[in-house]
């Protein structure tokens, strides 16, 4: 009873600290109330800084950290992640960012940090259920504001169970070989050539959920699974080449599977949509005109809110690229 009673009186001596501003942004990360006030502080409306901070707890959690672990835990977990690539530039700035002073944190820089934090919770992450997707096409307000990305438990029963039963590797590298082995096998291109700019890192999960999901055997409903041939449609070429990574064709509808708003509404429609969008481009490379003309005649022009929605996908390169 002395232990819990003494645990109560320190958790509220650290609330009252963080709340005066003082210590390192490393404490902050692993307090969730401490992280909010400072979210708030920086001119984050409280909603969105409560995304935020549901963001962060998921990426601890994907990091192996549970509900209550130390700072030090934190460090060490970043400290110990593997170094390559991109990874180790941004580790590397993630450490140096969480040892900064809260009280003279720019805004940018805590933001910067949880950015870096929550691509590394995705590339690294052991609790494979977490999943990243980009906050430009799914949280406007996160995007605004200038965080990247969002982390949160999938949805969908079927890749749950990809990502439970490990079958899509953690590690950077596996999971560039599993993308690489399942683009050869399904007929979908060669991933060693296609540009970076067609996939970054921290989408290669995603692309790879697709992947698994296309395979026979897979725990894909009827629906995803027509939604997957639409998509392979879309990315076939006049000669009949399937190119599901193509700088002529560049789009990113393989990411749907990871974002958690495509239910089985959107679903539906989209994979409609796509197969209109396959037969009305079949004559050319690059099926992002086909799309939009398509999207428009479909609901573009029911009324000015509609139009400027679909102003605002083309803008935002959700689906296809420039």
């Amino acid at each position: 009873m002395k232990f819990k009673f003494l645990s109560t009186i320190f958790l509220a001596l650290t609330l009252s600290v963080y709340g005066a501003g003082g210590g390192k942004l490393l404490d902050l990360l692993v307090n969730e109330t401490g992280l909010l006030e400072v979210l708030t502080k920086n001119g984050i409306e409280q909603v969105t800084a409560r995304q935020v901070q549901s963001h962060v707890k998921n990426s601890l959690s994907s990091l192996g950290l549970k509900a209550g672990s130390s700072a030090e835990s934190l460090q060490r977990v970043i400290a110990g992640l593997s170094n390559s690539g991109e990874d180790r530039k941004i580790k590397q700035n993630l450490l140096r960012l969480m040892n900064e002073d809260v009280e003279s944190i720019q805004k940018q820089d805590l933001i910067e940090a949880v950015n870096n934090l929550i691509f590394l919770a995705n590339r690294h992450g052991v609790r494979g259920s977490l999943v990243l997707a980009c906050s430009e096409c799914v949280n406007e307000n996160l995007f605004l504001h200038g965080f990247k990305f969002s982390m949160e438990e999938v949805s969908r029963p079927a890749v749950k169970k990809l990502l439970e039963s490990n079958i899509i590797p953690n590690n950077p590298r596996d999971l560039n070989r599993f993308i690489s082995n399942k683009m050869k096998r399904l007929g979908y291109g060669d991933y060693s050539r296609a540009s970076s700019k067609l996939v970054a890192p921290e989408r290669e999960k995603s692309l790879a959920i697709f992947l698994a999901l296309a395979e026979k055997n897979s725990p894909a409903t009827a629906l995803e699974r027509e939604y997957i041939d639409a998509v392979v449609a879309v990315s076939t070429t006049p000669s009949g080449k399937v190119k599901l990574l193509d700088e002529e064709n560049p789009h990113s509808l393989w990411s749907t599977f990871a974002i958690n708003g495509a239910d089985e509404e959107y679903l539906s429609g989209m994979t409609a949509l796509l197969k209109e969008t396959a037969q009305k481009g079949k004559d050319e490379v690059s099926k992002k005109e086909a799309f939009f003309a398509v999207l428009d005649e479909t609901i573009g022009k029911t009324s000015k809110e509609a139009q400027d929605g679909v102003n605002s996908l083309r803008l935002q390169n959700c689906f296809f690229g420039k």
